[in-house]
């Protein structure tokens, strides 16, 4: 009898800690936290709310495999929710954060804390140098340009682009996927675009073009 109370005195315990885990808001990316989220496989349409509430107004209706970058999570009412924004660029807003789990990266990780690739490609600290092919104006062939690309880990990094002697062009990767380049376009810069071609990322930058191998994005 006394083996018995014991154990159901410990599942007691248990359920008990299990609950309160669940209450407490997982880090930020700031404070070593995931980068992103992944809507869960088992949900349908995960709702995005204006604020942390069951109450508050439904943004938008996302499908699971959804990737958010992590903004921060708190605790409101016993409930966790994530400030999240989708993976380049979107409505920015809460979700729940039993509907979301930490998202893998192509290279089979959960990138995990600040992404400094930026600041260490500004800085000359390249993983890897090499060339690529790319072109500089409209209808110019495809010619090699230098590189160096800085790694954060998870599909995270900034591959600089030397296009000249002078200037350079940095393009950005979240995720294994190309996001962006330095400058906009109503400063000037041609619209950014990128597909995929195999494990080739194919970019322009306006007149711009290049071709990205995914080896140089993750390593490897």
């Amino acid at each position: 009898m006394k083996r018995i109370q014991l154990f159901m005195l410990s599942l007691l315990m248990f359920s008990i800690y299990a609950v309160e885990a669940a209450d407490i808001a997982p880090p930020s990316e700031e404070n070593g936290g995931p980068r992103n989220w992944v809507v869960n496989k088992a949900i349908k349409a995960s709702p995005m709310r204006e604020a942390a509430s069951n109450q508050a107004k439904i943004i938008k209706r996302f499908k699971a495999g959804t990737v958010f970058d992590n903004l921060g999570c708190q605790t409101v009412q016993k409930k966790v929710w994530c400030d999240v924004q989708p993976l380049g660029g979107g409505p920015r807003g809460f979700v729940a954060y039993q509907q979301l789990r930490p998202a893998i990266a192509p290279d089979g990780a959960v990138a995990k804390g600040p992404d400094n690739s930026a600041l260490r490609a500004g800085e000359g600290k390249f993983d890897a140098t090499g060339e690529l092919p790319c072109a500089q104006d409209k209808g110019q062939p495809m010619g090699q340009c230098k590189f160096g690309v800085a790694r954060a880990g998870g599909g995270y990094a900034t591959v600089l682009i030397h296009r000249s002697s002078e200037r350079t062009r940095a393009i950005f990767f979240r995720m294994g996927k190309p996001i962006g380049a330095d400058g906009s376009e109503a400063e000037g810069f041609g619209k950014f675009k990128a597909k995929k071609q195999a494990d080739l990322n194919m970019i322009s930058v306006g007149d711009e073009r290049y071709e990205i191998p995914d080896a140089v994005v993750l390593g490897g």
